[in-house]
């Protein structure tokens, strides 16, 4: 039986695999994300520092 975390983990590495193939039949060239990467979103301070306000 697989855990949580395994599932999640393959979860995810189906979700890129499909969207990288969606990209391609759209004639895109997908770039290779490794799957352990996280994105950190902004913080306000940050925003506003980059975009003003």
């Amino acid at each position: 039986m697989l855990s949580i975390e395994q599932k999640r983990q393959i979860f995810i590495k189906l979700r890129n695999e499909n969207y990288k193939a969606s990209l391609r039949l759209e004639g895109l060239a997908p770039q290779d994300v490794p799957v352990t990467q996280k994105k950190v979103a902004p913080t306000l301070a940050e925003l506003i520092a980059k975009h003003g306000r």
